[in-house]
Protein backbone atom coordinates (compact mmCIF):
# COMPACT_ATOMS: atom_id res chain seq x y z
CA UNK A 1 0.00 0.00 0.00
CA UNK A 2 1.54 3.59 -0.77
CA UNK A 3 2.80 5.64 2.06
CA UNK A 4 0.38 8.36 0.96
CA UNK A 5 -2.98 6.08 1.91
CA UNK A 6 -5.49 3.87 0.26
CA UNK A 7 -6.18 5.00 -3.34
CA UNK A 8 -9.08 4.77 -4.56
CA UNK A 9 -11.12 5.53 -8.09
CA UNK A 10 -14.00 7.67 -8.37
CA UNK A 11 -15.93 8.03 -11.33
CA UNK A 12 -19.06 10.18 -12.60
CA UNK A 13 -20.71 11.31 -15.80
CA UNK A 14 -19.97 14.96 -16.73
CA UNK A 15 -21.28 17.45 -20.04
CA UNK A 16 -20.01 17.15 -23.20
CA UNK A 17 -17.84 20.11 -24.51
CA UNK A 18 -16.40 20.30 -28.35
CA UNK A 19 -12.85 21.34 -26.79
CA UNK A 20 -12.49 17.54 -24.95
CA UNK A 21 -12.46 16.64 -28.70
CA UNK A 22 -9.87 18.92 -30.20
CA UNK A 23 -7.99 17.93 -26.71
CA UNK A 24 -8.09 14.68 -26.93
CA UNK A 25 -7.07 14.18 -29.79
CA UNK A 26 -4.20 16.30 -29.49
CA UNK A 27 -3.38 14.89 -26.22
CA UNK A 28 -3.12 11.05 -27.60
CA UNK A 29 -0.71 12.12 -30.94
CA UNK A 30 1.50 14.05 -28.36
CA UNK A 31 1.92 10.65 -26.15
CA UNK A 32 2.36 8.38 -29.72
CA UNK A 33 5.40 11.06 -30.54
CA UNK A 34 6.31 10.35 -27.03
CA UNK A 35 6.08 6.76 -27.06
CA UNK A 36 8.21 6.47 -30.46
CA UNK A 37 11.04 9.18 -28.89
CA UNK A 38 11.36 6.70 -25.81
CA UNK A 39 11.81 3.78 -28.10
CA UNK A 40 14.68 5.52 -29.87
CA UNK A 41 16.27 6.39 -27.01
CA UNK A 42 15.17 9.37 -25.29
CA UNK A 43 14.38 9.16 -21.29
CA UNK A 44 11.04 10.45 -19.06
CA UNK A 45 12.93 13.71 -18.43
CA UNK A 46 14.21 14.64 -21.80
CA UNK A 47 10.95 14.10 -23.19
CA UNK A 48 9.25 16.16 -20.19
CA UNK A 49 11.88 18.83 -21.11
CA UNK A 50 11.67 18.73 -25.14
CA UNK A 51 8.29 18.58 -25.65
CA UNK A 52 7.31 22.30 -23.68
CA UNK A 53 9.12 24.11 -26.59
CA UNK A 54 8.18 21.51 -28.98
CA UNK A 55 4.46 21.28 -28.91
CA UNK A 56 4.07 24.44 -27.04
CA UNK A 57 3.18 23.17 -23.80
CA UNK A 58 3.16 24.13 -20.18
CA UNK A 59 5.32 22.18 -17.67
CA UNK A 60 2.58 20.37 -16.45
CA UNK A 61 0.83 19.24 -19.49
CA UNK A 62 4.88 17.43 -20.45
CA UNK A 63 4.93 15.84 -17.12
CA UNK A 64 1.65 14.07 -17.60
CA UNK A 65 2.55 13.36 -21.51
CA UNK A 66 6.02 12.08 -20.22
CA UNK A 67 4.51 10.04 -17.24
CA UNK A 68 2.19 8.21 -19.46
CA UNK A 69 4.67 7.45 -22.30
CA UNK A 70 6.90 5.96 -19.31
CA UNK A 71 3.81 3.62 -17.69
CA UNK A 72 2.83 2.55 -21.48
CA UNK A 73 6.73 1.39 -22.10
CA UNK A 74 6.73 -0.01 -19.20
CA UNK A 75 3.80 -2.21 -19.59
CA UNK A 76 4.58 -3.13 -23.07
CA UNK A 77 8.06 -4.45 -21.98
CA UNK A 78 6.40 -6.44 -19.32
CA UNK A 79 3.91 -7.89 -22.07
CA UNK A 80 6.80 -8.62 -24.40
CA UNK A 81 8.60 -10.76 -21.77
CA UNK A 82 5.76 -12.53 -20.43
CA UNK A 83 4.51 -13.42 -24.60
CA UNK A 84 8.10 -14.89 -24.87
CA UNK A 85 7.54 -17.03 -21.66
CA UNK A 86 4.42 -18.08 -22.76
CA UNK A 87 5.64 -19.02 -26.68
CA UNK A 88 8.25 -20.97 -24.54
CA UNK A 89 6.04 -22.82 -23.07
CA UNK A 90 3.58 -23.73 -25.45
CA UNK A 91 6.63 -25.05 -27.43
CA UNK A 92 7.94 -26.82 -24.57
CA UNK A 93 4.10 -28.84 -24.29
CA UNK A 94 3.76 -29.23 -28.17
CA UNK A 95 7.58 -30.47 -28.27
CA UNK A 96 6.30 -33.05 -25.36
CA UNK A 97 2.97 -34.12 -27.03
CA UNK A 98 4.45 -34.72 -30.23
CA UNK A 99 7.29 -36.91 -29.10
CA UNK A 100 4.70 -39.30 -27.00
CA UNK A 101 2.59 -39.34 -30.02
CA UNK A 102 5.51 -40.31 -32.21
CA UNK A 103 6.29 -42.73 -29.67
CA UNK A 104 3.30 -44.66 -29.49
CA UNK A 105 2.73 -44.63 -33.29
CA UNK A 106 6.36 -46.10 -34.25
CA UNK A 107 4.72 -49.05 -32.37
CA UNK A 108 1.87 -49.88 -34.56
CA UNK A 109 2.57 -52.30 -37.62
CA UNK A 110 -1.02 -51.78 -39.35
CA UNK A 111 -2.54 -48.47 -38.05
CA UNK A 112 -6.18 -48.09 -37.95
CA UNK A 113 -7.98 -45.07 -39.42
CA UNK A 114 -7.91 -43.08 -36.12
CA UNK A 115 -4.19 -43.67 -35.82
CA UNK A 116 -3.44 -42.71 -39.48
CA UNK A 117 -5.30 -39.52 -38.36
CA UNK A 118 -3.32 -38.94 -35.31
CA UNK A 119 -0.48 -38.99 -37.94
CA UNK A 120 -1.54 -36.66 -39.83
CA UNK A 121 -2.78 -34.49 -36.60
CA UNK A 122 1.43 -35.07 -35.98
CA UNK A 123 2.47 -33.18 -38.33
CA UNK A 124 0.24 -30.52 -38.33
CA UNK A 125 1.80 -30.35 -34.81
CA UNK A 126 5.24 -30.41 -36.08
CA UNK A 127 4.44 -27.46 -38.72
CA UNK A 128 3.27 -25.82 -35.31
CA UNK A 129 5.89 -25.91 -33.72
CA UNK A 130 7.98 -24.63 -35.93
CA UNK A 131 5.48 -21.50 -36.72
CA UNK A 132 5.97 -20.60 -32.56
CA UNK A 133 10.02 -21.20 -32.92
CA UNK A 134 9.60 -18.76 -35.71
CA UNK A 135 7.74 -16.30 -33.89
CA UNK A 136 9.54 -16.47 -30.60
CA UNK A 137 12.79 -15.57 -32.76
CA UNK A 138 10.95 -12.91 -34.23
CA UNK A 139 10.06 -11.32 -30.70
CA UNK A 140 13.51 -12.39 -29.16
CA UNK A 141 15.00 -10.31 -31.78
CA UNK A 142 13.85 -7.18 -32.02
CA UNK A 143 14.05 -4.45 -29.85
CA UNK A 144 10.96 -2.22 -30.59
CA UNK A 145 7.93 -2.57 -28.78
CA UNK A 146 4.63 -2.43 -30.95
CA UNK A 147 1.42 -1.34 -30.14
CA UNK A 148 -1.48 -0.74 -32.20
CA UNK A 149 -3.27 3.06 -31.05
CA UNK A 150 -6.89 2.15 -31.69
CA UNK A 151 -7.15 -1.54 -32.01
CA UNK A 152 -6.03 -3.88 -34.39
CA UNK A 153 -9.40 -5.45 -35.44
CA UNK A 154 -10.37 -1.28 -36.58
CA UNK A 155 -6.87 -0.88 -38.30
CA UNK A 156 -7.44 -4.27 -40.21
CA UNK A 157 -10.83 -3.15 -41.59
CA UNK A 158 -9.77 -0.40 -43.61
CA UNK A 159 -8.59 -3.55 -46.36
CA UNK A 160 -12.29 -4.94 -45.84
CA UNK A 161 -14.27 -1.85 -46.31
CA UNK A 162 -17.66 -3.34 -47.25
CA UNK A 163 -17.40 -6.85 -45.03
CA UNK A 164 -17.04 -4.09 -42.07
CA UNK A 165 -19.92 -1.96 -42.88
CA UNK A 166 -17.77 1.09 -44.53
CA UNK A 167 -19.01 2.29 -47.96
CA UNK A 168 -15.21 3.99 -48.37
CA UNK A 169 -11.98 4.97 -46.54
CA UNK A 170 -13.07 8.58 -45.46
CA UNK A 171 -15.78 6.43 -43.53
CA UNK A 172 -13.01 4.41 -42.26
CA UNK A 173 -10.30 7.41 -41.98
CA UNK A 174 -13.25 9.40 -39.44
CA UNK A 175 -13.78 6.06 -37.25
CA UNK A 176 -9.98 5.33 -36.74
CA UNK A 177 -8.80 9.09 -36.08
CA UNK A 178 -11.95 9.37 -33.22
CA UNK A 179 -10.71 5.87 -31.57
CA UNK A 180 -7.42 7.47 -31.08
CA UNK A 181 -8.57 10.36 -29.44
CA UNK A 182 -11.00 11.17 -26.75
CA UNK A 183 -9.13 11.01 -23.81
CA UNK A 184 -6.72 13.44 -21.60
CA UNK A 185 -4.63 13.12 -18.86
CA UNK A 186 -3.06 14.99 -16.28
CA UNK A 187 -0.89 13.92 -13.38
CA UNK A 188 -2.23 14.89 -9.80
CA UNK A 189 -0.13 17.35 -7.48
CA UNK A 190 -0.32 17.77 -3.22
CA UNK A 191 -1.77 21.62 -3.87
CA UNK A 192 -4.84 23.00 -3.63
CA UNK A 193 -7.28 21.51 -6.04
CA UNK A 194 -4.87 18.24 -6.21
CA UNK A 195 -3.53 19.31 -9.38
CA UNK A 196 -1.74 21.54 -11.51
CA UNK A 197 -3.26 21.76 -14.90
CA UNK A 198 -6.82 19.89 -13.69
CA UNK A 199 -8.11 21.40 -10.55
CA UNK A 200 -11.03 19.63 -8.95
CA UNK A 201 -13.23 22.13 -6.62
CA UNK A 202 -16.31 22.07 -4.34
CA UNK A 203 -19.24 23.97 -5.21
CA UNK A 204 -21.69 23.38 -2.04
CA UNK A 205 -23.40 20.04 -1.55
CA UNK A 206 -23.48 17.40 -4.10
CA UNK A 207 -22.01 19.93 -6.82
CA UNK A 208 -18.43 20.17 -7.92
CA UNK A 209 -16.34 21.49 -10.84
CA UNK A 210 -13.09 20.60 -12.26
CA UNK A 211 -10.88 23.79 -13.56
CA UNK A 212 -8.14 22.90 -16.97
CA UNK A 213 -6.01 24.71 -17.56
CA UNK A 214 -5.59 24.53 -21.33
CA UNK A 215 -2.18 23.97 -22.79
CA UNK A 216 -0.79 26.80 -24.54
CA UNK A 217 -1.60 26.29 -28.16
CA UNK A 218 -4.81 25.95 -27.53
CA UNK A 219 -5.12 29.16 -25.85
CA UNK A 220 -5.83 31.20 -28.94
CA UNK A 221 -8.78 30.40 -30.23
CA UNK A 222 -10.50 28.52 -26.76
CA UNK A 223 -9.21 30.87 -23.82
CA UNK A 224 -6.89 29.31 -21.14
CA UNK A 225 -8.97 27.69 -18.50
CA UNK A 226 -12.70 25.36 -18.89
CA UNK A 227 -14.70 24.47 -16.44
CA UNK A 228 -16.80 21.27 -16.16
CA UNK A 229 -19.43 20.95 -13.59
CA UNK A 230 -20.45 17.79 -12.20
CA UNK A 231 -22.00 16.10 -9.25
CA UNK A 232 -21.26 13.05 -6.76
CA UNK A 233 -23.98 11.56 -4.79
CA UNK A 234 -22.51 9.93 -1.24
CA UNK A 235 -23.13 6.08 -2.21
CA UNK A 236 -21.46 2.92 0.10
CA UNK A 237 -18.83 3.40 -1.56
CA UNK A 238 -18.01 6.77 -0.02
CA UNK A 239 -17.25 8.61 -3.40
CA UNK A 240 -18.17 11.91 -2.09
CA UNK A 241 -16.34 11.70 1.10
CA UNK A 242 -13.45 10.46 -0.50
CA UNK A 243 -12.77 13.33 -2.33
CA UNK A 244 -13.74 15.80 0.46
CA UNK A 245 -11.00 14.27 2.87
CA UNK A 246 -8.26 14.42 -0.60
CA UNK A 247 -9.50 18.32 -0.93
CA UNK A 248 -9.42 18.93 2.58
CA UNK A 249 -5.81 17.48 2.79
CA UNK A 250 -4.67 18.48 -0.31
CA UNK A 251 -4.12 14.39 -1.54
CA UNK A 252 -2.67 14.77 -5.26
CA UNK A 253 -6.00 14.41 -7.53
CA UNK A 254 -5.01 12.05 -10.74
CA UNK A 255 -7.77 13.12 -13.42
CA UNK A 256 -8.67 11.15 -16.80
CA UNK A 257 -11.13 12.94 -19.05
CA UNK A 258 -12.37 10.18 -21.89
CA UNK A 259 -15.29 8.71 -24.27
CA UNK A 260 -17.13 5.60 -24.04
CA UNK A 261 -18.13 5.09 -27.19
CA UNK A 262 -20.50 1.45 -26.45
CA UNK A 263 -22.24 4.45 -24.07
CA UNK A 264 -23.24 6.26 -26.76
CA UNK A 265 -20.09 8.57 -27.06
CA UNK A 266 -20.93 9.46 -22.97
CA UNK A 267 -18.00 11.65 -21.47
CA UNK A 268 -16.74 10.34 -17.77
CA UNK A 269 -14.41 11.75 -15.43
CA UNK A 270 -11.74 9.69 -13.19
CA UNK A 271 -10.66 10.66 -10.19
CA UNK A 272 -7.49 9.08 -8.92
CA UNK A 273 -6.91 9.82 -4.79
CA UNK A 274 -5.90 8.95 -1.16
CA UNK A 275 -7.90 8.84 1.41
CA UNK A 276 -6.59 7.60 5.26
CA UNK A 277 -5.93 3.90 5.33
CA UNK A 278 -7.96 2.25 7.33
CA UNK A 279 -6.38 -0.21 10.51
CA UNK A 280 -6.83 -3.96 10.41
CA UNK A 281 -9.68 -4.73 12.72
CA UNK A 282 -10.53 -8.35 12.27
CA UNK A 283 -8.51 -10.72 14.13
CA UNK A 284 -7.54 -14.89 13.68
CA UNK A 285 -8.96 -14.97 17.27
CA UNK A 286 -12.41 -14.52 16.08
CA UNK A 287 -11.79 -17.55 13.58
CA UNK A 288 -11.53 -17.14 9.60
CA UNK A 289 -13.04 -17.83 6.28
CA UNK A 290 -11.57 -20.12 3.92
CA UNK A 291 -12.56 -19.39 0.11
CA UNK A 292 -12.22 -21.53 -2.76
CA UNK A 293 -12.60 -19.80 -6.02
CA UNK A 294 -14.03 -22.34 -8.88
CA UNK A 295 -15.33 -21.86 -11.77
CA UNK A 296 -18.95 -21.52 -11.56
CA UNK A 297 -19.22 -20.89 -7.38
CA UNK A 298 -17.55 -19.70 -4.69
CA UNK A 299 -17.46 -22.29 -1.75
CA UNK A 300 -16.59 -20.87 1.92
CA UNK A 301 -16.04 -21.92 5.03
CA UNK A 302 -16.09 -20.16 8.45
CA UNK A 303 -12.97 -22.00 10.32
CA UNK A 304 -12.83 -21.05 14.55
CA UNK A 305 -9.91 -20.19 16.27
CA UNK A 306 -9.66 -24.19 17.53
CA UNK A 307 -9.85 -25.43 14.02
CA UNK A 308 -13.51 -26.28 13.97
CA UNK A 309 -15.79 -25.72 10.92
CA UNK A 310 -18.77 -23.19 12.33
CA UNK A 311 -20.65 -22.09 8.96
CA UNK A 312 -20.35 -22.50 5.58
CA UNK A 313 -21.85 -22.15 2.08
CA UNK A 314 -22.16 -21.73 -1.84
CA UNK A 315 -22.12 -18.72 -3.99
CA UNK A 316 -22.90 -20.15 -7.81
CA UNK A 317 -22.68 -17.66 -10.24
CA UNK A 318 -22.95 -17.75 -14.07
CA UNK A 319 -19.34 -16.44 -15.93
CA UNK A 320 -19.93 -17.76 -19.51
CA UNK A 321 -21.62 -15.35 -22.00
CA UNK A 322 -21.31 -12.22 -20.29
CA UNK A 323 -19.46 -9.20 -21.39
CA UNK A 324 -16.36 -7.87 -19.47
CA UNK A 325 -18.20 -5.00 -17.64
CA UNK A 326 -21.13 -7.73 -16.22
CA UNK A 327 -18.51 -10.16 -15.07
CA UNK A 328 -16.88 -7.23 -13.09
CA UNK A 329 -20.23 -6.69 -11.48
CA UNK A 330 -20.72 -10.25 -10.79
CA UNK A 331 -17.64 -10.05 -9.02
CA UNK A 332 -17.97 -7.07 -7.32
CA UNK A 333 -21.37 -8.34 -6.29
CA UNK A 334 -19.91 -11.65 -5.07
CA UNK A 335 -17.06 -10.15 -2.93
CA UNK A 336 -19.18 -8.00 -1.40
CA UNK A 337 -20.85 -11.17 -0.12
CA UNK A 338 -17.93 -12.26 1.34
CA UNK A 339 -16.65 -9.04 2.91
CA UNK A 340 -19.94 -8.60 4.60
CA UNK A 341 -19.67 -11.92 6.33
CA UNK A 342 -15.94 -11.26 7.26
CA UNK A 343 -16.91 -7.84 8.39
CA UNK A 344 -19.63 -9.77 10.76
CA UNK A 345 -17.44 -12.18 12.25
CA UNK A 346 -14.81 -9.92 12.70
CA UNK A 347 -12.26 -12.38 11.05
CA UNK A 348 -9.75 -12.27 8.15
CA UNK A 349 -10.15 -13.73 4.82
CA UNK A 350 -8.21 -16.71 3.18
CA UNK A 351 -7.47 -17.21 -0.41
CA UNK A 352 -5.68 -19.29 -2.57
CA UNK A 353 -2.45 -17.80 -4.56
CA UNK A 354 -2.88 -18.67 -7.89
CA UNK A 355 -1.33 -18.33 -10.99
CA UNK A 356 -2.65 -20.47 -14.27
CA UNK A 357 -0.27 -18.34 -16.28
CA UNK A 358 1.45 -21.51 -17.35
CA UNK A 359 -1.33 -23.63 -17.84
CA UNK A 360 -3.13 -21.43 -19.89
CA UNK A 361 -0.50 -21.06 -22.04
CA UNK A 362 -0.52 -24.95 -22.77
CA UNK A 363 -4.14 -25.13 -23.18
CA UNK A 364 -4.35 -26.10 -26.48
CA UNK A 365 -2.51 -29.77 -25.58
CA UNK A 366 -5.72 -30.33 -22.93
CA UNK A 367 -8.70 -31.62 -23.20
CA UNK A 368 -12.00 -29.35 -24.40
CA UNK A 369 -13.33 -29.79 -20.71
CA UNK A 370 -9.93 -28.60 -18.89
CA UNK A 371 -9.82 -25.81 -21.17
CA UNK A 372 -13.68 -24.20 -20.94
CA UNK A 373 -12.93 -24.72 -17.16
CA UNK A 374 -9.36 -22.71 -17.27
CA UNK A 375 -10.38 -20.12 -19.82
CA UNK A 376 -13.78 -19.54 -17.61
CA UNK A 377 -11.61 -18.90 -14.52
CA UNK A 378 -10.89 -15.25 -13.39
CA UNK A 379 -8.83 -15.64 -10.51
CA UNK A 380 -6.58 -12.37 -11.10
CA UNK A 381 -10.22 -9.95 -11.35
CA UNK A 382 -11.64 -12.04 -8.22
CA UNK A 383 -8.12 -11.06 -6.20
CA UNK A 384 -7.94 -7.62 -7.27
CA UNK A 385 -11.43 -6.82 -6.37
CA UNK A 386 -11.40 -8.76 -2.85
CA UNK A 387 -8.11 -6.85 -1.85
CA UNK A 388 -9.34 -3.75 -3.02
CA UNK A 389 -12.97 -4.06 -1.05
CA UNK A 390 -10.65 -5.61 2.03
CA UNK A 391 -8.40 -2.53 2.50
CA UNK A 392 -11.50 -0.17 1.94
CA UNK A 393 -13.14 -1.95 5.56
CA UNK A 394 -10.11 -3.33 7.45
CA UNK A 395 -10.73 -6.49 6.66
CA UNK A 396 -7.45 -9.14 7.00
CA UNK A 397 -6.47 -10.55 3.34
CA UNK A 398 -3.99 -13.69 3.59
CA UNK A 399 -2.68 -15.64 0.12
CA UNK A 400 -1.91 -18.91 1.21
CA UNK A 401 0.06 -21.92 -0.74
CA UNK A 402 -2.90 -23.79 -2.71
CA UNK A 403 -0.79 -27.28 -2.57
CA UNK A 404 -3.29 -30.21 -1.83
CA UNK A 405 -6.48 -28.03 -0.23
CA UNK A 406 -8.59 -30.41 -2.12
CA UNK A 407 -7.17 -33.86 -1.51
CA UNK A 408 -6.78 -32.63 2.17
CA UNK A 409 -10.31 -31.52 2.41
CA UNK A 410 -11.41 -34.44 1.05
CA UNK A 411 -9.62 -36.98 2.69
CA UNK A 412 -9.72 -35.06 6.27
CA UNK A 413 -12.91 -33.18 6.32
CA UNK A 414 -15.49 -33.97 3.67
CA UNK A 415 -16.32 -37.32 5.55
CA UNK A 416 -15.81 -36.05 8.93
CA UNK A 417 -18.54 -32.94 7.99
CA UNK A 418 -20.30 -34.20 5.51
CA UNK A 419 -18.98 -31.18 3.49
CA UNK A 420 -18.54 -31.01 -0.20
CA UNK A 421 -15.45 -31.13 -2.19
CA UNK A 422 -14.69 -27.39 -2.20
CA UNK A 423 -16.08 -26.34 0.91
CA UNK A 424 -13.96 -28.78 2.35
CA UNK A 425 -10.86 -27.47 0.83
CA UNK A 426 -12.08 -24.08 1.80
CA UNK A 427 -11.43 -25.10 5.20
CA UNK A 428 -8.49 -25.97 4.48
CA UNK A 429 -7.44 -22.62 3.54
CA UNK A 430 -8.85 -21.31 6.53
CA UNK A 431 -6.63 -23.72 8.62
CA UNK A 432 -3.39 -23.07 6.53
CA UNK A 433 -3.76 -19.02 7.15
CA UNK A 434 -4.40 -19.37 10.89
CA UNK A 435 -0.85 -21.69 10.69
CA UNK A 436 -2.17 -24.98 11.44
CA UNK A 437 -1.03 -28.07 10.11
CA UNK A 438 -2.52 -30.73 7.91
CA UNK A 439 -0.55 -33.73 9.58
CA UNK A 440 -1.77 -37.26 7.08
CA UNK A 441 -3.72 -39.80 8.33
CA UNK A 442 -1.08 -42.45 10.19
CA UNK A 443 -2.74 -45.21 7.38
CA UNK A 444 -1.41 -43.34 4.31
CA UNK A 445 2.39 -42.36 6.11
CA UNK A 446 5.33 -44.83 4.39
CA UNK A 447 8.09 -44.93 6.44
CA UNK A 448 10.10 -43.31 4.24
CA UNK A 449 7.79 -40.23 4.66
CA UNK A 450 7.70 -39.88 8.38
CA UNK A 451 10.94 -37.82 8.07
CA UNK A 452 9.33 -35.40 5.12
CA UNK A 453 7.20 -32.92 4.48
CA UNK A 454 3.17 -34.36 5.32
CA UNK A 455 2.85 -32.91 1.88
CA UNK A 456 4.49 -36.07 0.38
CA UNK A 457 2.00 -38.34 1.08
CA UNK A 458 -0.56 -36.38 -0.22
CA UNK A 459 1.49 -36.02 -3.23
CA UNK A 460 1.30 -40.04 -3.54
CA UNK A 461 -2.59 -39.83 -2.66
CA UNK A 462 -3.23 -37.17 -5.13
CA UNK A 463 -1.32 -38.76 -8.42
CA UNK A 464 -3.46 -42.05 -7.23
CA UNK A 465 -6.79 -40.34 -7.41
CA UNK A 466 -5.93 -38.71 -10.65
CA UNK A 467 -4.31 -42.01 -12.70
CA UNK A 468 -7.23 -43.88 -11.52
CA UNK A 469 -9.58 -41.17 -12.19
CA UNK A 470 -11.37 -41.45 -8.96
CA UNK A 471 -14.85 -39.80 -8.33
CA UNK A 472 -14.48 -36.93 -5.25
CA UNK A 473 -17.50 -38.72 -3.99
CA UNK A 474 -15.97 -41.84 -3.37
CA UNK A 475 -13.88 -40.45 -0.91
CA UNK A 476 -16.60 -40.23 1.50
CA UNK A 477 -15.54 -43.87 2.41
CA UNK A 478 -11.58 -43.09 1.44
CA UNK A 479 -10.45 -46.14 3.50
CA UNK A 480 -12.36 -48.27 0.87
CA UNK A 481 -11.36 -46.21 -2.35
CA UNK A 482 -7.44 -45.91 -1.16
CA UNK A 483 -6.88 -49.21 -0.30
CA UNK A 484 -4.32 -49.90 -2.59
CA UNK A 485 -2.13 -47.08 -0.91
CA UNK A 486 -3.11 -47.75 2.99
CA UNK A 487 -0.30 -48.44 4.90
CA UNK A 488 -0.97 -51.42 7.68
CA UNK A 489 1.22 -51.51 10.72
CA UNK A 490 2.14 -55.07 11.61
CA UNK A 491 1.56 -55.30 15.53
CA UNK A 492 4.58 -58.40 15.89
CA UNK A 493 7.05 -55.70 14.38
CA UNK A 494 7.65 -52.14 14.61
CA UNK A 495 7.92 -50.16 11.76
CA UNK A 496 7.50 -52.77 8.98
CA UNK A 497 4.56 -52.34 6.58
CA UNK A 498 2.24 -54.13 4.78
CA UNK A 499 -0.14 -53.01 1.88
CA UNK A 500 -3.45 -54.86 1.90
CA UNK A 501 -2.55 -57.10 -0.71
CA UNK A 502 0.59 -58.76 1.29
CA UNK A 503 -1.22 -58.61 4.07
CA UNK A 504 -3.58 -61.73 1.83
CA UNK A 505 -0.80 -63.51 0.63
CA UNK A 506 0.49 -63.62 4.43
CA UNK A 507 -2.14 -65.27 5.92
CA UNK A 508 -2.61 -67.37 3.06
CA UNK A 509 1.32 -68.78 3.98
CA UNK A 510 0.26 -69.55 7.17
CA UNK A 511 2.46 -65.95 8.25
CA UNK A 512 1.04 -63.71 11.39
CA UNK A 513 -1.37 -60.78 9.72
CA UNK A 514 -1.03 -57.40 9.56
CA UNK A 515 -4.57 -55.56 11.31
CA UNK A 516 -7.08 -55.41 8.97
CA UNK A 517 -8.61 -51.49 8.89
CA UNK A 518 -12.17 -53.06 8.15
CA UNK A 519 -12.35 -55.05 10.94
CA UNK A 520 -10.16 -53.54 13.65
CA UNK A 521 -11.99 -50.68 15.45
CA UNK A 522 -8.92 -49.46 17.23
CA UNK A 523 -6.75 -49.18 13.63
CA UNK A 524 -9.00 -47.58 11.94
CA UNK A 525 -9.73 -45.19 15.21
CA UNK A 526 -6.01 -44.66 15.10
CA UNK A 527 -5.88 -43.87 10.92
CA UNK A 528 -8.36 -41.22 11.80
CA UNK A 529 -6.67 -39.77 14.75
CA UNK A 530 -5.10 -36.32 13.19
Amino acid sequence: MSNKGLRVGIETKIEYNPIFDVLGERYESIRRTGLNDMQKGMSENEIEKSYQSRFNLQWAWADSIATEVKQTYSQLTTAKKLNIARLKEQIKKKTLSALNLFKSLSKVKNPTLCQQNQALGLKSKLLKIQSLKDELERISSTDRLHICFGSKKLFNAQYHLEENGYTNHEEWLADWKKKRSGRFYCVGKSTVGGGTMIKIFHVAGDDFKAVITLPRFMNSPYGKFLEIPFQLVECRRGRKSSLLYALEQQKPITVQIFRREYKSDQWYIHLTTYVSSVPITTSFDNGCIGVDFNRNSVEWAYVLADGNIKDQGKISFQWKGFSSGQRQAMMRNLVVKLTDMAFNYQCPIAIESLDFSKKKASMSEASKAYNSMLSNLSTLMFREALISRCQRFGIGLHLVNPAFTSVIGMIKFMPRYGLNSGTAAAMVIARRAMGMRERAPVCLVRPEDRARHPWTTYLRVARYLKSNRVRRSKLFDWMKTLEKVLVISDSNETGSTLSPASSKSNRINGKSPSPDPKQNCEYVQLCLGF
